[in-house]
């Protein structure tokens, strides 16, 4: 499969280009990424498997059955499926390509999340200041200063990479209690969140950012419907 090829090299060199498909080509691809998704979930998951059975590491409580235990599986539903999607994405794949508009919208998601996850700040108060974080930069992020962040941006396209990576994957930590056994065993607890990481950042610089939501959007909220649906 070509697109496994090029999340491979995605992978080794933190780069790939963009590829214009006609809206057929895309629902194909949608598909086949939606697929190669699967296949990884498969394999993380039974990483997982093995560890907790064979009691390497006893894998821990999410914390979201407690978080979300007042809200509807409708509401969940909507959490997980549209605005997470939006949110995670805006912040961590959409500034892989640089531009003062992508690092200023990833700016402003990525304080979003931050407020409301680690502050638990009221959602109002999140945006305002996030928003005002976002305008604060937009004015003292001048041109000169652009030059030197999009000249570090070429050079260190696999820096960059990895690092939204490792950010997107550690902060899924919250969904647990943070122990010192999860610290060591991270690796492989984070794997799903690495390998659909890696996923959605090519299919966000192969075909752009509004692709990357859409197939966000169906990695979470799917099972999510198949779940409501056995229940």
């Amino acid at each position: 499969m070509l697109e496994l090829n090029d999340i491979w090299k995605l992978a080794k060199c933190g780069f790939v280009g963009a590829q214009k498909r006609s809206w057929k080509q895309t629902l194909i691809f949608i598909l086949k990424i939606f697929l190669i998704l699967l296949i990884f979930k498969i394999i993380s998951f039974g990483l997982i498997y093995i560890l907790d059975q064979f009691e390497i590491y006893k894998i821990p409580t999410n914390l979201n059955r407690s978080r979300f235990k007042n809200l509807s599986d409708l509401e969940i539903l909507l959490l997980s499926s549209i605005y997470a999607p939006i949110v995670e994405e805006l912040a961590f794949r959409l500034p892989i390509k640089f531009s003062k508009r992508n690092l200023i919208i990833a700016s402003i998601s990525l304080s979003l999340i931050s407020l409301r996850i680690f502050l638990q700040l009221d959602y109002l108060y999140s945006l305002v200041i996030s928003f005002t974080i976002g305008v604060l930069l937009y004015y003292i992020i001048q041109d000169k200063l652009i030059k030197l962040i999009s000249t570090f941006w070429s050079k260190n396209k696999l820096v960059i990479f990895y690092s939204l990576l490792m950010i997107f994957s550690l902060y899924h930590l919250k969904n647990y209690e943070i122990t010192t056994d999860l610290l060591i065993f991270s690796p492989i607890i984070l794997l799903p969140r690495i390998l659909s990481g890696i996923v959605y950042s090519y299919v966000r610089l192969s075909s752009g950012i509004m692709t990357a939501i859409v197939i966000h959007a169906l990695n979470n909220g799917v099972p999510k419907i198949i779940l409501m649906i056995v229940n």
